[in-house]
Protein backbone atom coordinates (compact mmCIF):
# COMPACT_ATOMS: atom_id res chain seq x y z
CA UNK A 1 0.00 0.00 0.00
CA UNK A 2 1.23 3.52 -0.80
CA UNK A 3 0.78 6.79 1.13
CA UNK A 4 -2.14 8.91 -0.05
CA UNK A 5 -1.95 12.63 -0.78
CA UNK A 6 -4.14 14.78 1.44
CA UNK A 7 -6.47 15.95 -1.34
CA UNK A 8 -7.39 12.34 -2.12
CA UNK A 9 -7.79 11.47 1.57
CA UNK A 10 -10.14 14.44 2.08
CA UNK A 11 -12.64 13.16 -0.50
CA UNK A 12 -12.37 9.40 0.01
CA UNK A 13 -15.24 7.39 1.43
CA UNK A 14 -14.15 6.43 4.95
CA UNK A 15 -14.40 2.84 6.16
CA UNK A 16 -16.74 1.96 8.99
CA UNK A 17 -13.85 1.64 11.43
CA UNK A 18 -10.72 3.81 11.56
CA UNK A 19 -7.23 2.41 11.21
CA UNK A 20 -5.46 1.96 14.55
CA UNK A 21 -2.66 4.36 13.50
CA UNK A 22 -2.74 7.50 11.35
CA UNK A 23 0.34 9.52 10.37
CA UNK A 24 -0.26 12.94 8.83
CA UNK A 25 3.18 14.07 7.70
CA UNK A 26 4.57 16.90 5.61
CA UNK A 27 5.41 20.59 5.68
CA UNK A 28 1.81 21.90 5.47
CA UNK A 29 0.81 22.33 9.12
CA UNK A 30 -2.76 23.35 8.25
CA UNK A 31 -3.34 20.04 6.45
CA UNK A 32 -1.91 18.04 9.34
CA UNK A 33 -4.40 19.67 11.70
CA UNK A 34 -7.16 19.29 9.12
CA UNK A 35 -6.41 15.58 8.93
CA UNK A 36 -6.93 15.24 12.67
CA UNK A 37 -10.20 17.19 12.36
CA UNK A 38 -11.41 14.82 9.62
CA UNK A 39 -10.66 11.75 11.75
CA UNK A 40 -12.74 13.26 14.56
CA UNK A 41 -15.55 14.15 12.16
CA UNK A 42 -15.67 10.73 10.52
CA UNK A 43 -15.61 8.79 13.80
CA UNK A 44 -17.38 11.02 16.36
CA UNK A 45 -16.94 8.54 19.22
CA UNK A 46 -13.21 9.31 19.11
CA UNK A 47 -13.74 13.06 19.28
CA UNK A 48 -15.52 12.76 22.62
CA UNK A 49 -12.64 10.83 24.18
CA UNK A 50 -9.52 12.59 22.89
CA UNK A 51 -6.13 13.42 24.39
CA UNK A 52 -3.31 15.44 22.78
CA UNK A 53 0.29 14.78 23.84
CA UNK A 54 3.17 17.09 22.80
CA UNK A 55 6.37 15.21 22.05
CA UNK A 56 8.54 17.69 23.99
CA UNK A 57 7.38 16.24 27.32
CA UNK A 58 6.98 12.62 26.20
CA UNK A 59 8.94 9.38 26.23
CA UNK A 60 7.85 6.30 24.26
CA UNK A 61 7.01 4.16 27.34
CA UNK A 62 4.62 6.84 28.57
CA UNK A 63 2.92 7.02 25.15
CA UNK A 64 2.65 3.22 24.93
CA UNK A 65 1.18 3.07 28.44
CA UNK A 66 -1.45 5.63 27.49
CA UNK A 67 -2.31 3.75 24.31
CA UNK A 68 -2.74 0.36 26.00
CA UNK A 69 -4.62 1.70 29.05
CA UNK A 70 -8.39 1.40 28.61
CA UNK A 71 -10.39 4.60 28.80
CA UNK A 72 -12.04 5.40 32.12
CA UNK A 73 -15.15 6.42 30.15
CA UNK A 74 -15.30 3.23 28.06
CA UNK A 75 -14.98 2.94 24.28
CA UNK A 76 -11.95 3.83 22.21
CA UNK A 77 -9.90 6.90 22.88
CA UNK A 78 -8.06 9.12 20.43
CA UNK A 79 -4.42 9.84 21.27
CA UNK A 80 -2.86 12.64 19.21
CA UNK A 81 0.93 12.76 19.13
CA UNK A 82 2.03 16.30 18.23
CA UNK A 83 5.54 15.51 17.00
CA UNK A 84 7.51 18.72 17.43
CA UNK A 85 10.72 17.43 15.91
CA UNK A 86 12.14 13.91 15.64
CA UNK A 87 10.05 11.89 18.11
CA UNK A 88 8.84 9.34 15.57
CA UNK A 89 12.28 9.09 13.98
CA UNK A 90 13.99 8.59 17.35
CA UNK A 91 11.49 5.88 18.40
CA UNK A 92 11.05 4.22 15.02
CA UNK A 93 11.78 0.65 16.14
CA UNK A 94 9.35 0.92 19.06
CA UNK A 95 6.72 2.42 16.78
CA UNK A 96 7.06 -0.41 14.25
CA UNK A 97 6.63 -2.97 17.01
CA UNK A 98 3.51 -1.16 18.22
CA UNK A 99 2.07 -1.12 14.68
CA UNK A 100 2.31 -4.93 14.57
CA UNK A 101 -0.02 -5.20 17.58
CA UNK A 102 -1.81 -1.89 18.13
CA UNK A 103 -4.06 -1.26 21.09
CA UNK A 104 -7.70 -2.27 20.50
CA UNK A 105 -8.87 0.52 22.81
CA UNK A 106 -7.09 3.48 21.21
CA UNK A 107 -6.48 5.18 17.87
CA UNK A 108 -3.12 6.95 17.49
CA UNK A 109 -2.88 10.03 15.25
CA UNK A 110 0.68 11.33 14.75
CA UNK A 111 1.16 14.83 13.34
CA UNK A 112 4.69 14.84 11.92
CA UNK A 113 6.29 17.94 10.35
CA UNK A 114 8.77 17.87 7.50
CA UNK A 115 8.97 16.00 4.20
CA UNK A 116 11.84 13.63 4.97
CA UNK A 117 11.29 9.88 4.65
CA UNK A 118 9.70 8.45 7.78
CA UNK A 119 10.89 4.87 7.51
CA UNK A 120 7.29 3.75 8.03
CA UNK A 121 5.26 1.83 5.45
CA UNK A 122 1.49 1.91 5.06
CA UNK A 123 -0.23 -1.30 6.11
CA UNK A 124 -3.58 -2.59 7.32
CA UNK A 125 -2.82 -0.98 10.69
CA UNK A 126 -1.11 2.23 9.54
CA UNK A 127 -2.45 4.95 7.24
CA UNK A 128 0.04 7.48 5.86
CA UNK A 129 -1.31 10.79 4.56
CA UNK A 130 1.07 13.25 2.86
CA UNK A 131 0.45 16.87 3.89
CA UNK A 132 2.49 18.77 1.31
CA UNK A 133 1.65 22.08 -0.44
CA UNK A 134 -1.21 21.39 -2.84
CA UNK A 135 -0.86 21.63 -6.59
CA UNK A 136 -3.47 23.57 -8.53
CA UNK A 137 -5.88 20.71 -9.22
CA UNK A 138 -5.51 19.31 -5.70
CA UNK A 139 -6.04 22.76 -4.18
CA UNK A 140 -9.33 23.08 -6.06
CA UNK A 141 -10.35 19.54 -5.11
CA UNK A 142 -9.54 20.17 -1.45
CA UNK A 143 -11.38 23.51 -1.43
CA UNK A 144 -14.40 21.87 -3.04
CA UNK A 145 -14.35 19.21 -0.32
CA UNK A 146 -14.52 21.95 2.34
CA UNK A 147 -17.80 23.13 0.80
CA UNK A 148 -19.12 19.58 0.41
CA UNK A 149 -18.52 18.83 4.08
CA UNK A 150 -20.74 21.81 4.85
CA UNK A 151 -23.48 20.65 2.50
CA UNK A 152 -22.64 23.24 -0.17
CA UNK A 153 -21.62 23.27 -3.82
CA UNK A 154 -19.49 25.80 -5.70
CA UNK A 155 -19.40 26.37 -9.45
CA UNK A 156 -16.16 26.09 -11.42
CA UNK A 157 -15.61 29.81 -12.03
CA UNK A 158 -16.16 30.61 -8.36
CA UNK A 159 -13.79 27.81 -7.29
CA UNK A 160 -11.02 28.99 -9.60
CA UNK A 161 -11.32 32.59 -8.42
CA UNK A 162 -11.39 31.61 -4.75
CA UNK A 163 -8.25 29.49 -5.07
CA UNK A 164 -6.45 32.25 -6.96
CA UNK A 165 -7.34 35.06 -4.57
CA UNK A 166 -7.70 33.14 -1.33
CA UNK A 167 -4.06 33.04 -0.22
CA UNK A 168 -2.74 30.35 2.11
CA UNK A 169 -4.78 27.25 2.97
CA UNK A 170 -5.85 28.59 6.34
CA UNK A 171 -7.09 31.79 4.66
CA UNK A 172 -9.01 29.79 2.04
CA UNK A 173 -10.68 27.76 4.80
CA UNK A 174 -11.69 31.03 6.45
CA UNK A 175 -13.18 32.26 3.17
CA UNK A 176 -15.15 29.02 2.87
CA UNK A 177 -16.69 29.58 6.31
CA UNK A 178 -17.51 33.19 5.44
CA UNK A 179 -19.11 32.28 2.11
CA UNK A 180 -21.23 29.55 3.70
CA UNK A 181 -22.40 31.95 6.39
CA UNK A 182 -23.27 34.60 3.80
CA UNK A 183 -25.20 32.08 1.67
CA UNK A 184 -27.48 31.17 4.58
CA UNK A 185 -29.90 28.44 3.52
CA UNK A 186 -28.79 28.63 -0.11
CA UNK A 187 -26.60 25.60 -0.94
CA UNK A 188 -24.91 26.84 -4.15
CA UNK A 189 -21.92 29.23 -3.93
CA UNK A 190 -21.50 31.33 -7.08
CA UNK A 191 -18.83 33.45 -8.71
CA UNK A 192 -20.80 36.53 -7.65
CA UNK A 193 -20.51 35.41 -4.01
CA UNK A 194 -16.74 35.06 -4.31
CA UNK A 195 -16.39 38.41 -6.08
CA UNK A 196 -18.38 40.11 -3.31
CA UNK A 197 -16.70 38.52 -0.31
CA UNK A 198 -13.16 37.53 -1.29
CA UNK A 199 -11.35 40.75 -2.04
CA UNK A 200 -7.70 39.67 -1.98
CA UNK A 201 -5.65 40.83 -4.96
CA UNK A 202 -3.54 38.38 -6.91
CA UNK A 203 -0.08 38.18 -5.27
CA UNK A 204 2.12 40.99 -6.57
CA UNK A 205 4.93 38.84 -7.98
CA UNK A 206 2.50 36.43 -9.64
CA UNK A 207 0.80 39.29 -11.41
CA UNK A 208 4.12 40.87 -12.40
CA UNK A 209 5.25 37.58 -13.95
CA UNK A 210 2.03 37.11 -15.93
CA UNK A 211 2.20 40.75 -17.03
CA UNK A 212 5.83 40.54 -18.17
CA UNK A 213 5.16 37.34 -20.12
CA UNK A 214 2.02 38.75 -21.76
CA UNK A 215 3.87 41.99 -22.63
CA UNK A 216 6.55 39.85 -24.30
CA UNK A 217 9.38 40.94 -21.97
CA UNK A 218 11.41 37.70 -21.73
CA UNK A 219 14.34 39.03 -19.64
CA UNK A 220 12.07 40.47 -16.94
CA UNK A 221 9.73 37.46 -16.98
CA UNK A 222 12.56 34.94 -16.54
CA UNK A 223 14.13 37.02 -13.73
CA UNK A 224 10.78 37.08 -11.90
CA UNK A 225 10.24 33.34 -12.37
CA UNK A 226 13.74 32.56 -11.03
CA UNK A 227 13.21 34.86 -8.03
CA UNK A 228 9.91 33.17 -7.18
CA UNK A 229 11.43 29.69 -7.39
CA UNK A 230 14.43 30.78 -5.26
CA UNK A 231 11.94 32.11 -2.67
CA UNK A 232 10.38 28.64 -2.41
CA UNK A 233 7.28 29.12 -4.58
CA UNK A 234 6.34 25.69 -6.04
CA UNK A 235 6.77 25.58 -9.83
CA UNK A 236 3.37 23.88 -10.21
CA UNK A 237 1.65 26.73 -8.37
CA UNK A 238 3.33 29.36 -10.58
CA UNK A 239 2.30 27.39 -13.65
CA UNK A 240 -1.31 27.17 -12.49
CA UNK A 241 -1.54 30.95 -12.06
CA UNK A 242 -0.09 31.52 -15.51
CA UNK A 243 -2.62 29.05 -16.92
CA UNK A 244 -5.46 30.95 -15.22
CA UNK A 245 -4.25 34.25 -16.72
CA UNK A 246 -3.97 32.93 -20.27
CA UNK A 247 -7.24 31.01 -20.10
CA UNK A 248 -9.02 34.21 -19.13
CA UNK A 249 -7.30 36.05 -21.98
CA UNK A 250 -8.48 33.41 -24.47
CA UNK A 251 -12.06 33.68 -23.17
CA UNK A 252 -11.92 37.47 -23.32
CA UNK A 253 -10.59 37.44 -26.90
CA UNK A 254 -13.46 35.20 -28.00
CA UNK A 255 -16.10 37.31 -26.22
CA UNK A 256 -14.75 40.55 -27.69
CA UNK A 257 -14.76 38.89 -31.11
CA UNK A 258 -18.47 38.16 -30.62
CA UNK A 259 -19.11 41.87 -30.16
CA UNK A 260 -19.38 41.92 -26.34
CA UNK A 261 -18.55 45.21 -24.64
CA UNK A 262 -15.33 45.64 -22.64
CA UNK A 263 -17.13 46.13 -19.33
CA UNK A 264 -19.38 43.15 -20.02
CA UNK A 265 -16.35 40.94 -20.72
CA UNK A 266 -14.51 41.80 -17.49
CA UNK A 267 -17.74 41.30 -15.56
CA UNK A 268 -18.46 37.91 -17.13
CA UNK A 269 -14.89 36.72 -16.48
CA UNK A 270 -14.78 38.12 -12.92
CA UNK A 271 -11.75 40.33 -13.72
CA UNK A 272 -12.07 42.75 -10.82
CA UNK A 273 -8.45 43.97 -10.67
CA UNK A 274 -6.35 45.73 -13.33
CA UNK A 275 -9.18 45.56 -15.85
CA UNK A 276 -7.75 48.01 -18.40
CA UNK A 277 -4.31 46.41 -18.31
CA UNK A 278 -5.90 42.99 -18.77
CA UNK A 279 -7.91 44.17 -21.79
CA UNK A 280 -4.81 45.83 -23.22
CA UNK A 281 -2.93 42.55 -23.05
CA UNK A 282 -5.81 40.74 -24.75
CA UNK A 283 -5.74 43.30 -27.54
CA UNK A 284 -1.98 42.86 -28.04
CA UNK A 285 -2.37 39.15 -28.91
CA UNK A 286 -4.13 37.39 -31.71
CA UNK A 287 -6.46 34.55 -30.74
CA UNK A 288 -4.05 32.12 -32.37
CA UNK A 289 -1.16 33.38 -30.23
CA UNK A 290 -3.16 33.02 -27.03
CA UNK A 291 -4.27 29.49 -27.90
CA UNK A 292 -0.73 28.45 -28.80
CA UNK A 293 0.64 29.86 -25.54
CA UNK A 294 -2.06 28.20 -23.48
CA UNK A 295 -1.10 24.97 -25.24
CA UNK A 296 2.53 25.53 -24.18
CA UNK A 297 1.38 25.82 -20.56
CA UNK A 298 -0.46 22.49 -20.82
CA UNK A 299 2.68 20.83 -22.25
CA UNK A 300 4.74 22.24 -19.38
CA UNK A 301 2.19 20.96 -16.88
CA UNK A 302 2.63 17.43 -18.26
CA UNK A 303 6.42 17.80 -18.21
CA UNK A 304 6.40 18.94 -14.56
CA UNK A 305 4.57 15.80 -13.49
CA UNK A 306 7.46 13.65 -14.79
CA UNK A 307 10.28 16.16 -14.37
CA UNK A 308 12.49 14.35 -11.87
CA UNK A 309 13.89 17.52 -10.30
CA UNK A 310 13.93 19.67 -13.45
CA UNK A 311 11.03 21.92 -12.38
CA UNK A 312 13.00 25.19 -12.52
CA UNK A 313 14.39 24.46 -16.00
CA UNK A 314 10.92 23.56 -17.34
CA UNK A 315 9.34 26.70 -15.87
CA UNK A 316 12.08 29.01 -17.15
CA UNK A 317 11.76 27.53 -20.64
CA UNK A 318 8.00 28.00 -20.56
CA UNK A 319 8.28 31.63 -19.46
CA UNK A 320 10.78 32.29 -22.28
CA UNK A 321 8.31 30.85 -24.82
CA UNK A 322 5.35 32.78 -23.39
CA UNK A 323 7.36 35.99 -23.61
CA UNK A 324 8.20 35.46 -27.28
CA UNK A 325 5.97 35.54 -30.33
CA UNK A 326 5.22 31.90 -31.00
CA UNK A 327 4.34 30.81 -34.53
CA UNK A 328 0.59 30.78 -34.97
CA UNK A 329 -0.85 27.57 -36.36
CA UNK A 330 -4.24 28.96 -37.24
CA UNK A 331 -6.26 32.09 -36.62
CA UNK A 332 -9.59 30.35 -37.22
CA UNK A 333 -10.06 28.49 -33.95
Amino acid sequence: MSPVEFAAFAVEKPPKEPAPVWIFHGSEAFLRDEGLALVKQRWPDLASNALRLPSSDLAWPALASELYTASFFGGRKLITLADEGNFLHNNLDAFKEYAKSPSPSAVLVALVPGDKALGVKESASVRLVECKPLKSFDLQRFTQSLFQRRGRTIDRAALETLCLRGGELAAIAGHVEKLCTFAGKRTAITAADVAAHVKGEPPHKDYELALAAAKKQPKKAIELACAMIDAGEPAQKILWKLAWQYRKMVEAKKLLGQGRGRGEVTSLLQITFFQEEFLGLVASHTLGELLDKHGEILKADLALKTSGGMEAVILEGLVARLSSKLPVVSEAR
